[in-house]
């Protein structure tokens, strides 16, 4: 037997072979995708291949595959991949993502740097604190420790509350701009240093029912007219808890005060605040 070979490049890289015997029949065998004497050769098909964007042609039988880089995709690896779209969580600390050809960036806020803003900038590497003082990094500022007897930003300022200028218990603040000091003052105490003591019953009467105002350092007291009590003289005494009515009366409380609702027979005696029996009963 003798074979004669026909190689046929087409599009779709067929091998006709066609294998002469002594009957001189004609067997043609169709192979696509390779090439050679026995079809044992696989064709290329990544000569002239279409892969964009820095692909990797990938050759297979009669065709071809384009492996894409990760922000890459399609058949031809012609599209984009919108990496903000497709994972959110790309960019840290309240950054915003950006799509760009090929990639993407991290436009971070103040206070944070690296490719996904992850990193906290160490603002205490170009800060000066004076006097001694601790720098504490924070997010985009720093903030400086300051020893005993500073303060303001930098610790550059004596603390004006060293001295205790304020009194009754008030509490002490240094103004960071210039040193000086302001008290808050406790209740019943006013002025710079909080020493003047407020007459609460110069400022209108707090006592209620007719009560006595009586100041008192950092407050003041009431004096209750009879039937009220409480710090202001706000509740009413009931006086009938002690049942002052005698014989069987009903006793009715008032603002102040209480009667008494005598039973037939009895009558009601104002100032002495009890039911008498009748005498013709």
């Amino acid at each position: 037997d003798r074979s004669i070979p026909y190689v046929i490049h087409t599009t779709l890289h067929i091998i006709i072979n066609r294998n002469v015997h002594k009957s001189n029949k004609t067997t043609p065998s169709l192979v696509p995708g390779f090439e050679g004497e026995n079809c044992e050769e696989n064709i290329d098909d990544c000569i002239g291949n279409l892969c964009q964007n820095g692909a990797t042609c990938i050759d297979r039988v009669n065709e071809y595959s384009c492996l894409c880089p990760p922000s890459f995709t399609g058949t031809q690896c012609e599209h984009d991949v919108d990496e903000c779209s497709v994972r959110p969580s790309l960019c840290y600390n309240g950054a915003t993502c950006t799509n760009s050809h090929g990639s993407y960036s991290c436009i971070c806020v103040n206070g944070w740097t690296g490719p996904d803003c992850s990193v906290n900038i160490d603002d205490c590497a170009g800060a000066a604190c004076f006097n001694g003082a601790t720098c504490i990094d924070r997010v985009g500022s720093f903030f400086c420790q300051c020893t005993p007897g500073k303060t303001g930003l930098l610790c550059h300022l004596d603390d004006a509350c060293t001295s205790n200028p304020c009194h009754q218990d008030a509490v002490c603040d240094t103004s960071p701009i210039n040193g000086s000091f302001t008290c808050s003052c406790t209740s019943g105490y006013r002025g710079i240093d909080c020493s003047e003591d407020i007459d609460e019953c110069k400022q209108g009467s707090p006592c209620e029912h007719d009560g006595i105002c009586v100041n008192t350092p950092g407050s003041f007291a009431c004096n209750c007219t009879q039937g009220f009590t409480g710090p202001r003289c706000e509740t009413n005494v009931n006086e009938c808890e002690s049942h002052p009515c005698r014989n069987d009366g009903s006793c009715l409380d008032d603002p102040g005060t209480f009667r008494c609702v005598c039973m037939p027979g009895t009558y009601s005696v104002f100032y002495l605040y009890v039911c008498c029996i009748s005498p013709t009963r």
